[in-house]
């Protein structure tokens, strides 16, 4: 199974009625290009407004409102310190709003309105974490105010993963109160070792469970932490690596699960096929899908892992999703009877943005990601660290 980052909060990681309102501001005569990964190496990071509304600037070049859900593509301007952001999540057309950044704070100015925020003062630490016959480059994120700090290790999907390409999530977190530890994977970025491939075969995955429960040890002994409030935040692929993590980990208290099967490999791989992994809508009936999903039982199966799974885990799954079956998981999950797995469904796709199709091209007109995800998520936290 194949995913792209850009989607998954996922992450961000992720995911309303976002901020769209107020009259376009004039088009200029071609689109604005997106802004590089470089250009916003100076801004990204959290911001919060007066209001105590948070916002996160990602590398990748997204903007992320956690009030509004608003989650946007960013667009450069001929000032290196002015971008754009549209109504929709990559529609740069017409113009929803202009940031501006100077010595500390985020101007977000609108038609109707403008906002100011100042960045927050997380503390980020360039780490390098011992691994099987690797070194994993990592950054633990912490936030503000004094320790111990629930944390966090965010597991990568299918993808080439660096640490950059969460952001989103780690900003998510951070307002949470959790300290965030992302990595590149072995073999990408500044990681060392070999890359295992996307293709999620048996090995793969416990090389890539390894590695993730090397980086909770980690962040276990790091100090200012809570080592027993440490888990994992695994999205899509990442969701099969989780469960094999935590079995190697006893350390692991909790689990986020985002657009992640319970599902075979094949079982996942088939759903996704009808639609051409998203691509175009299927000829196929919804019961002609799911019937000839629930046939199919080859391939990795996460079900031993899922039965052993005793900490509380929340599942996050778009109900349009056309990469995961989000209906036989359901099944699956709800089959298992297990007191400690919460499910949330969102009305969103594979990339938890609300997609009323599923579709990938029509996650371009998304104004943002599922409005339910952030409360979820929080609501969530709050009655597990309650505990």
């Amino acid at each position: 199974m194949r995913i792209g980052v850009a989607a998954v909060l996922a992450t961000c990681l992720l995911s309303c009625a976002p901020g769209a309102g107020g009259r376009p501001s004039p088009s200029p005569a071609s689109p604005p290009s997106e802004a590089s990964t470089q250009s916003l190496l100076p801004y990204y990071g959290s911001y919060s407004t007066d209001a105590g509304d948070i916002l996160v600037i990602a590398r990748l070049g997204w903007f992320f409102d956690l009030k509004t859900s608003a989650y946007r593509t960013i667009y450069a301007t001929s000032a290196p310190a002015r971008f754009t952001i549209g109504t929709r999540f990559r529609e740069p057309l017409p113009k929803f709003a202009d940031l501006v950044f100077a010595r500390g704070t985020l101007t977000i100015a609108e038609s109707v309105r403008t906002r100011t925020a100042r960045r927050i003062g997380l503390r980020h630490t360039d780490v390098t974490i011992p691994a099987l016959n690797a070194q994993l480059a990592a950054t633990i994120t912490e936030p503000e105010g004094a320790g111990p700090h629930p944390g966090i290790v965010v597991v990568h999907g299918a993808e080439r993963g660096e640490r950059y390409f969460y952001d989103i999530w780690v900003g998510v977190y951070a307002s949470l109160g959790l300290a965030v530890l992302t990595y590149d994977k072995r073999g990408v970025g500044s990681s060392t070792g070999t890359y295992p491939g996307e293709f999620p075969t048996v090995e793969a995955l416990n090389v890539y469970a390894d590695d993730a429960s090397a980086a909770l040890s980690f962040l276990a002994f790091w100090p200012g932490m809570d080592p027993k409030r440490i888990g994992f935040h695994g999205g899509s692929q990442g969701g099969w690596t989780v469960p094999l993590a935590i079995r190697r980990h006893q350390r692991g208290a909790f689990a986020v699960l985002a657009s992640a099967p319970a599902t075979t490999v094949d079982q996942t791989d088939l759903w996704a096929g009808f639609s051409g992994g998203g691509a175009r809508m299927p000829t196929e009936s919804t019961d002609q899908m799911l019937a000839a999903v629930r046939d199919n039982h080859s391939g990795y199966d996460p079900t031993p892992a899922l039965r052993a799974l005793a900490v509380p885990a929340l599942w996050l799954l778009g109900t349009n999703d056309r990469t995961v079956p989000t209906a036989v998981c359901v099944e699956i999950l709800n089959a298992m009877r297990k007191p400690n797995f919460t499910i949330e469904l969102l009305p969103a796709g594979h990339g938890l943005l609300v997609n009323p199709t599923g579709l990938l091209n029509d996650d371009d007109q998304s104004p943002g990601l599922a409005p339910e995800l952030v409360p979820a998520l929080r609501a969530w936290m709050v009655q597990l660290f309650s505990r």
